[in-house]
């Protein structure tokens, strides 16, 4: 009776209203605090939700070398293609130039968040939670609208810009939810880290080096 209580409590649709209230009630902060603030909340709802549930991980290095393979193969192409794009978009998008967010932002901070901390948060939540909970496409479209969210106020004043980049992220989510069930989370958090290395955290080295200095 207890386990019944615990599940209807943490419903995923009930964790995904938490994570967009905590999305909207965060609009002030800066680009990188606020998407930290936004990752941690997915990671804290997901283990809420895992309270008393078995966690069921394979872990192999070989998923580890299959999703940096993959991962790879998909981010060094696209970063060749859109390299002036990533350079100009990136930074404005989880760096925050605008002062004075951009005092409280250093390099470890963008490369912890986006290479190890977003991937984790993010694949935890969408793809054992709420792709095993309420299937592959529901996990798609909740994935792409948490998309808008992180989005919304370094792109809110540019439409077409948020909708391409939220777009962009949900084909992301849509791979990496092909990962997650042919191969497992490993593979897709594998994966997930790699693309956010070279498409979003190289870029923001590359434009935002003294940030890398402190």
């Amino acid at each position: 009776m207890v386990r019944r209580d615990a599940r209807i409590a943490l419903d995923p649709y009930f964790a995904c209203l938490i994570f967009a209230a905590v999305g909207l009630g965060t609009l002030g902060l800066g680009a990188s605090p606020r998407m930290i603030i936004l990752w941690v909340t997915l990671l804290g709802l997901w283990l809420v939700y895992r309270e008393g549930k078995t966690i069921r991980l394979r872990y192999r290095f070989a998923d580890i070398g299959r999703g940096l393979g993959i991962g790879l193969a998909i981010s060094v192409p696209l970063m060749l293609i859109a390299f002036r794009g990533l350079i100009a978009a990136i930074p404005i998008l989880y760096v925050s130039v605008k002062e004075p967010a951009v005092d409280t932002v250093t390099g470890t901070m963008i490369f912890t968040s986006l290479v190890f901390l977003a991937p984790l948060a993010e694949e935890l939540f969408f793809r054992d939670m709420l792709q095993r909970e309420r299937g592959f496409w529901i996990a798609g479209a909740l994935y792409t609208v948490a998309g808008v969210i992180l989005f919304l106020p370094t792109a809110g004043d540019f439409p077409v810009v948020l909708v391409a980049v939220s777009g962009s992220a949900g084909v992301l989510g849509i791979l990496y939810a092909l990962l997650h069930e042919r191969y497992g989370l490993t593979v897709a958090i594998a994966c997930h880290a790699t693309v956010n290395l070279i498409l979003l955290c190289v870029p923001a080295t590359l434009s935002h080096i003294e940030l890398f200095a402190r």
